[in-house]
């Protein structure tokens, strides 16, 4: 487990890593994690967190207590307490992969789209699909 105060915090979207890795140490099943929590979470969402997906506002005390990290410890893409400048992008993004009616892959790939797409039209490049068809 990371030194999370003198590394800063973590990154709320490495939770479900971390889940992972300290259940795993642990050799416990997602079911033993969820009856841990008190069934706060249930075992498919605990899946899709470790999967990738970034857990709703409302899990991260949760998943916090659970790993032992302080919630204040927690940073949120865009916060005030970022390391980094958050995009619109990065921003989507974790919208995008907290989406429970998408796969990891799935919120990645829409992500690297809308990606591609925001930094075409920033740049004040043209799109085909958005350029008006020609008049006659």
């Amino acid at each position: 487990m990371p030194d999370v105060r003198s590394s800063g915090g973590v990154d709320v979207r490495d939770l479900g890593q971390l889940l992972h890795e300290r259940r795993s140490a642990a050799n416990k099943t997602l079911r033993q994690v969820m009856d841990e929590m008190e069934k706060a979470l249930s075992a498919s969402t605990l899946q899709r967190i470790e999967k990738g997906a970034v857990p709703e506002p409302q899990n991260v005390p949760v998943i916090a207590k659970w790993l032992g990290i302080p919630t204040e410890m927690i940073r949120w893409p865009g916060g005030l307490d970022s390391p980094e400048p958050s995009t619109v992008p990065d921003i989507v993004e974790v919208h995008l992969r907290a989406d429970k009616n998408l796969g990891h892959e799935q919120a990645m790939a829409l992500s690297e789209m809308f990606r591609t797409l925001y930094d075409r039209l920033a740049s004040g490049a043209d799109v085909p699909l958005l350029n008006k068809p020609n008049e006659r």
